[in-house]
């Protein structure tokens, strides 16, 4: 069947393999509109209401939601990044460049490891499991691929 996108482009839709219309969806609409606004969340919230739109409008699976965000997943180490100019973990939690910053003021203050250790847990407090991956990610390449 063919659907069309919002923006007017057309992709032959196959249900047994929807990573197609995934990826026309990251190119023509999630791409663009994060250039256009910046805004991580905003432009999450465009492209699952696109697919939201073409769920109701062609009679498909729910699921696909689902599946949509875990190709848009597979692109943010990749083109996302590339395009934007923005690294995953920056997309993905906002002000995370300032816990980096932060990291690095603690560790350059001087201060004796139990303060460092203490000031660092509150730091990081507030992040969840999946925040505090992230960011060991984000600083390991930091540290090691430069």
């Amino acid at each position: 069947m063919n659907i069309k996108l919002s923006t007017g482009m057309e992709v032959q839709f196959e249900e047994q393999n929807p990573k197609t219309l995934f990826e026309l969806m990251i190119s023509e609409i999630l791409i663009p509109k994060y250039k256009e606004n910046k805004d991580w969340n905003l432009t999450l919230l465009i492209v699952i209401e696109e697919m939201n739109r073409l769920i109701s409008k062609y009679d498909l699976s729910p699921k696909l939601k689902l599946g949509l965000l875990n190709d848009i997943e597979e692109h943010l180490d990749k083109d996302i990044e590339e395009l934007t100019g923005v690294a995953k973990i920056e997309i993905l939690f906002i002000n995370m460049e300032d816990y980096v910053e932060d990291i690095k003021k603690l560790i350059l203050s001087g201060a004796d490891k139990q303060e460092l250790r203490n000031s660092m847990a509150r730091l990081v407090q507030p992040l969840t499991l999946f925040e505090l991956g992230e960011l060991f990610i984000f600083l390991g390449k930091r540290a090691f691929l430069k």
